[in-house]
């Protein structure tokens, strides 16, 4: 099984187990991101965003990272902190067409 696999050099393995199209048109300026789940030779889900925003106190992209017991803890877990970084830099009462266009990264296609 892969989960018990021990190569010489490689500190770890993960399976990319899932991977959704979350569509927030009043979030994002197109319209949909991209998150996978991945599983670690643990067992544990990990899940983590295409798109990064540029955080207000520091100028630098920040991505979404979840963790959880299953591919769904994982998922929510990652949505949630997208939405709580989006909320705290851009909360709706400020943006209410959602996050600028310029305020946001994504990852290039080979690393996603």
């Amino acid at each position: 099984m892969w989960k018990n696999l021990k190569i010489e050099n490689v500190g770890a393995i993960e399976r990319c187990v899932a991977e959704f199209q979350i569509w927030a048109h009043n979030i994002l300026p197109y319209g949909k991101m991209k998150i996978k789940i991945y599983e670690s030779q643990e067992g544990k889900f990990y899940g983590y965003t295409d798109i990064r925003i540029i955080r207000k106190f520091d100028d630098s992209p920040e991505g979404a990272v979840g963790h959880g017991k299953t591919i769904e803890e994982a998922l929510m877990d990652t949505v949630n902190h997208f939405m709580q970084i989006a909320n705290e830099d851009y909360p709706a009462y400020e943006y209410p067409n959602g996050l600028p266009e310029e305020k946001i990264v994504y990852s290039d296609y080979s690393d996603f």
